[in-house]
């Protein structure tokens, strides 16, 4: 059981467990907030490490898992591995918070027919109550789902206390009721409790100045009236206690406006609890309130629910809609609204504030973007003129008037994976025509999320394109989305015409830029994810825009909600990207996609050579940013400009390389199929070799870089360099020592002459470690050795982590625990520089420490998520030398057969994996082992059954395996 209804405990077969630290248990609860479902590991380390992420995000965030898993104990393969993310698995009944909910809705449906059942299960569902929801974290990150279950907790006190009063329990309820009063005196449902339990043991004059007391509390804290039904009640009791008075004459109230004259509701409001939470809270203290957002963000929407609850609690509220009222006429527009009688003179405005000063409540005006150069002014003389008079606009730019609190309203979350309790889920299947939320599969809640992804979470977006969706199918739909914003038309026949369609929405706040905005706003189409201004000015400026005015222009256009900013980062929605790419003529389409492309790639460039500096941190950041924008250049650079899509490829490979970015990695095979003379030709060449190899692809890799030396003029032109690396490393991977060594020295050299000093320095390096493999330990760690304060020097974290890498190859047979601390001080540099290729080989090299000192459990363990984390990052070549390993450990821990199966599998894919001289020895030795516990029959049985497997196969059956031996005896 996963207690989270106070502090978090863990229970176990009635043993509590202990989370040691603060991180475990937060990513705990933060998996607990979304049980069953995979929470984005971004997510998660935003939750763990807030403002201050760790250098490699990724890696931290897998040792926290890893050390969570082992501290559940049974319950860590619970947390599991599933991208983007994580998710825990957790059963029907083992969360208390879903105990709680679950007896709540039965207390509900049994509660009419069964009063005493229905209390009973109320009582129960309280007693697993401790304290605060999610304990530690209720005031963090936990704080809106704790104030959730709060208030469930509240109505669930307060439905056991009718049903105390239903029971005849009278002494109780009053009790209970009392008690709920003074702890939530704000609340109107505990003081009706309260008041009806006093009359009902006569006791009226009390149940009176309940309801006096009640109501004072919230005009001083609120300025509101208790609520209608309230009122009622008190006007009941009084009716039956005293006779009714007759008003003096002169003191009637004005009687509020009823909710009725508001436009109405299309439904429930979805996702915004926290908006109106804060709206509601900003109206109580604020007497001019904007809410700003893009077209069809549900600013109408959100306001409109504040005006029907301020309106159900006997506020008066005015309703106005300004899109249809002419600039000039709206003082006019708001006295028909309010109903004020104006004197006639030659100030319309001063004689409506005068006309109004007496009345007190809320003016909405909706829609406000028309008229913001003519309303601003009128309401800073209302404010001024009616002391008593709040007004809540809705506006795509802020009204920019004195006392103005802006808030700014966001689409709805959408969940990075599935989400079926998610409120633009909830919404799209509310609005699609016969969709039934239980009937609805994971599959398809898959595809709507995705729809709603695409859709930016914009609640009208998400609501017409409901509509469309049954008719040619959630996935039909999803696919012709990407063609443009045709789709989604079709809005409800109520709405106005600027609301029935996505085109309408945007074309209505399109319509109210200038010339130069409109111009910017269609070119920023090219733009993929976010850019700065700077970036906007280099592709952008031009043809009527000169680049001083961009900057300015890009503020406009923030403020109009056509663009969205945080920390001098620009971005667009995407349904407002596709409208502006439309606002494209095909040869400014053109000119603009060129201009991106050419300085994507300029900015490629220039990152990747301070990859081999000590800014490398910082540059692997930058390109990891600017990847959708690669993808972009390149898409474009690939289908107008060959040229520039090879120096794309070419200069791309540090990074795609030792990133493992086998997307970018691609791009080089794509050049490798095209008839083309360039000078980057070898490195493009070079970087097919890298995606070749990582593919399992060996001998196609060899091809590729004796291209690539040949297209480089030969091994000895400079050009060569990367292709005769690879070259190099494809020769030590089939075990040729000598001309691999060979063709490093070659390499570092073409990279000194070419002033690569940092990446010459690294495959000086690769020398000893080839040497390291084939009997050279002593050679390649006196080397290594030599190297030390050079590589220190440089600063570069990169050649660092290789320097210990290579180190802890050079002394793995002669000092093990000193080559175990190299690895993972590698890995750890490596992770700094997200060099995710380091990273991981540093990790699988520790695994074969961990195995031979006597870990089994560890190493089988750190083997498995090593398989898992391979394949995430799409190298299989690779995750057979984890599959080696594996099948080596096995034969210390009495799984000789499995062992040998493992090994078959191996041997059978020899050309699709490094077969480095000493892990083939490894192997040698191991199966020997075996042949002689199994004898060479059954050992002969394993391996060909293994060599049947593929890879696939072969990880599914290492996986099963390793959970297996490593559960917990029971």
């Amino acid at each position: 059981m996963f207690r989270v209804l106070g502090p978090l405990e863990v229970d176990v077969d009635g043993e509590r467990l202990t989370l040691p630290g603060t991180r475990l248990p937060a990513l705990l609860v933060a998996l607990l907030l979304q049980p069953n479902t995979t929470v984005p590991a971004h997510r998660l380390v935003d939750l763990l490490w807030d403002e201050e992420p760790p250098a490699d995000p990724a890696n931290a965030l897998h040792q926290v898992v890893r050390r969570l898993r082992a501290a559940l104990g049974p319950l860590g393969s619970a947390v599991e591995t599933r991208p983007p993310g994580y998710r825990l698995a957790v059963g029907r009944d083992s969360v208390d918070a879903d105990a709680f909910e679950r007896a709540c809705r039965d207390a509900r449906a049994t509660g009419a027919d069964d009063p005493a059942a229905a209390l009973e299960q109320l009582e129960h569902a309280l007693a697993l109550w401790r304290g605060p929801a999610y304990g530690a974290f209720a005031e963090t990150f936990a704080r809106a789902p704790s104030q959730r279950l709060e208030e469930l907790r509240v109505t669930a006190l307060e439905e056991r206390t009718a049903l105390l009063h239903a029971t005849g329990a009278a002494s109780d309820a009053l009790a209970a009721a009392r008690e709920l009063a003074e702890t939530a005196p704000l609340r109107p449902r505990p003081v009706e409790l309260l008041m009806r339990a006093l009359s009902a043991d006569g006791r009226a004059a009390e149940a009176l100045d309940v309801y006096r007391r009640h109501r004072e509390v919230l005009a001083d804290e609120l300025g509101l009236d208790p609520p209608a039904p309230l009122q009622a009640l008190h006007q009941q009791i009084l009716r039956d206690a005293v006779p009714p008075p007759r008003p003096a004459a002169g003191s009637e109230r004005r009687a509020p406006m009823p909710a009725r004259t508001l436009p109405w509701r299309a439904g429930p409001l979805r996702g915004r609890a926290a908006d109106l939470e804060l709206l509601t809270g900003c109206l109580a203290e604020q007497r001019l309130v904007t809410v700003a957002g893009p077209g069809g963000v549900g600013k109408t929407r959100l306001v409109l629910e504040a005006a029907h609850l301020l309106a159900g609690a006997g506020t008066d509220v005015w309703w106005v809609d300004l899109s249809t009222s002419p600039p000039d006429r709206l003082a006019d527009t708001l006295g028909d609204v309010t109903g004020t009688d104006r004197a006639p003179g030659p100030d319309p405005v001063a004689a409506l504030g005068a006309g109004m000063s007496a009345l007190a409540g809320v003016l909405c005006l909706d829609n406000a973007e028309t008229v913001l150069a003519e309303l601003a002014p009128l309401v800073e003389t209302l404010l001024a003129a009616v002391p008593r008079l709040t007004v809540l606009v809705t506006s795509r730019e802020r009204l920019q008037a004195a006392l103005e609190h802006v808030h700014l309203l966001a689409p709805l979350p959408v969940p990075a994976g599935s989400g079926r309790d998610n409120p633009a889920v909830q919404l799209f299947i509310e609005r699609a025509p016969g969709m039934e939320p239980a009937a609805v599969s994971d599959d398809e809640i898959e595809i709507i999320v995705a729809t709603c992804r695409r859709l930016d979470g914009l609640p009208l977006a998400i609501e017409i394109g409901a509509a469309r969706a049954p008719t040619v199918g959630l996935r039909g739909f999803a696919v012709r989305l990407e063609q443009g914003l045709d789709l989604l038309k079709g809005g409800r026949r109520s709405a106005a015409a600027r609301h029935r369609s996505v085109r309408a929405v945007v074309d209505w706040s399109h319509g109210l830029l200038t010339t130069e905005e409109a111009c910017l706003f269609a070119r920023l189409a090219v733009f993929p994810a976010a850019f700065t201004a700077e970036r906007a000015e280099a592709v952008c400026a031009g043809g009527g825009l000169p680049s001083a005015s961009i900057a300015p222009l890009l503020v406009r256009l923030c403020e109009q909600s056509l663009v969205q900013a945080r920390e001098g980062r620009f971005w667009m929605l995407q349904t407002l990207r596709t409208y502006a790419d439309e606002r494209l003529d095909g040869d400014e389409r053109q000119v603009v996609r060129a201009r991106h492309a050419a300085d994507t790639a300029r900015r490629l460039a220039a990152l990747s050579a301070d990859l081999w500096t000590p800014r490398e941190p910082e540059a692997a950041a930058a390109l990891g940013d600017l990847v959708p924008d690669l993808h972009a250049a390149w898409g474009w650079a690939a289908g107008h400009d060959r040229p520039l899509a090879v120096a794309l490829a070419g200069d791309v490979h540090d990074y795609a390389y030792f990133r493992q970015r086998p997307d970018l990695l691609a791009w080089g095979l794509t050049v490798a199929g095209w008839d083309v003379v360039h000078p980057r030709l070898p490195d493009a060449l070079a970087t097919a070799a890298a995606g070749a190899w990582a593919a399992g692809r060996l001998r196609e890799a060899e091809e590729l870089t004796e291209r690539g030396i040949a297209a480089a003029g030969g091994p000895d032109a400079p050009a060569a360099a990367r292709a005769l690396d690879q070259h190099a490393t494809l020769a030590m991977f089939a075990g040729r020592t000598e001309e691999a060594a060979a063709r490093y020295r070659q390499a570092a050299d073409l990279y000194r002459r070419a002033g690569e000093d940092i990446s010459a320095l690294t495959i000086e390096l690769s020398v000893c470690q080839v040497l390291s493999y084939d009997g050279g330990e002593d050679e390649a760690a006196a080397r290594v050795a030599e190297l030390e304060d050079a590589v220190r020097r440089s600063g570069n974290l990169t050649a660092l982590a290789w320097w210990h890498y290579v180190r802890g190859e050079a002394v793995l047979r002669a000092d093990p625990g000193g080559a175990l601390a190299s690895y993972e001080a590698s890995a750890e540099l490596a992770a700094g520089a997200d060099n995710r290729l380091l990273l991981m080989l540093a990790r699988s090299a520790g695994s074969i420490v961990l195995g031979e000192d006597q870990l089994p459990a560890v190493a089988m363990a750190e083997l498995g998520r090593l398989l898992d984390q391979w394949q995430d990052l799409g190298n299989e070549a690779t995750a057979w030398w984890v599959l080696l390993s594996l099948a080596v450990h096995l034969t210390g821990t009495g799984h000789d057969r499995d062992a040998a199966l493992l090994a078959g599998a191996v041997l059978a894919h020899r050309d699709q994996q490094p077969a480095l001289v000493r892990e083939q020895r490894r192997l040698d030795e191991a199966m020997a082992q075996v042949q002689n516990r199994l004898g060479r029959a059954t050992m002969d049985t394993a391996l060909a059954e293994g060599a049947r497997l593929s890879i696939d196969e072969a990880r599914e059956f290492a996986r099963e395996l390793i959970r297996v031996t490593t559960a917990p005896a029971s």
